[in-house]
């Protein structure tokens, strides 16, 4: 991925609760040379003590199973939330973009035997699940399902992240698209708002009440 340095993240803490907040991903694996991947949701889990993998599965009958003996390394990708930034927010330039959050996590993958399978399901279900647990699923249900599905374990060999976040920007437009942002109204605009506000201190009033010009700045 592209991720020219001002945009990448390197706080662990930081990239772990991302993972964990935006679960559902795209698995990419090739096969006879030709890419193939599976929207599902996966977790971090936290192995050994330092030591985090990702766990998941997906159906048996998927094409990309096919994959999963052959050695070759995965790509587990994770991206949300993500909002259109227009150039009109900008004091001088007039070229718009798009500021979002991926992390993109590549390793080697192993299938789970049944124990492991059955513990992965477990986590997914305590995280996502209020009221119905594992113990409801009648015995011969979750046996008939369990054979219906292939588990697996990435190791995580390398991460590259991008949080595009205005950053190259001056505080004055910068927080020009924190203002937009807020008032679009829709929930991804809010959050990457939200995580811009924690990122840069504010020096200047919220859009439409007289904000200053700075004097210099990049653009």
């Amino acid at each position: 991925m592209y991720s020219p340095k001002y945009s990448q993240e390197s706080d662990w803490d930081t990239i772990a609760a991302f993972i964990r907040q935006n679960g559902f991903a795209l698995l990419v694996s090739t096969e006879n040379g030709v890419p193939v991947g599976t929207h599902l949701p996966v977790e971090l889990e936290e192995k050994t003590p330092g030591t985090f993998v990702l766990r998941g599965h997906i159906a048996r009958k998927n094409p990309q199973a096919a994959t999963f003996t052959s050695g070759q390394p995965f790509l587990a990708v994770f991206m949300d939330p993500h909002a259109y930034i227009s150039s009109s927010w900008y004091e001088k330039e007039k070229i718009p973009t798009w500021n979002y959050i991926a992390v993109h996590v590549y390793g080697q993958l192993q299938v789970l035997d049944e124990a492991a399978l059955t513990a992965s399901l477990h986590g997914l279900m305590d995280h996502y699940e209020s009221t119905v647990k594992m113990s409801d699923i009648p015995e011969k249900e979750l046996h008939n399902n369990l054979k219906a599905i292939i588990g697996f374990e990435i190791s995580i060999n390398r991460i590259d992240t991008r949080f595009k976040l205005s950053q190259n920007r001056n505080d004055h437009d910068y927080f020009s698209v924190v203002d937009h942002l807020k008032e679009s109204g829709d929930d991804h605009s809010f959050r990457i708002a939200a995580e811009m506000e924690k990122r840069r201190e504010r020096k200047y009033p919220a859009a439409g009440n007289n904000a200053p010009t700075p004097e210099s700045g990049p653009v």
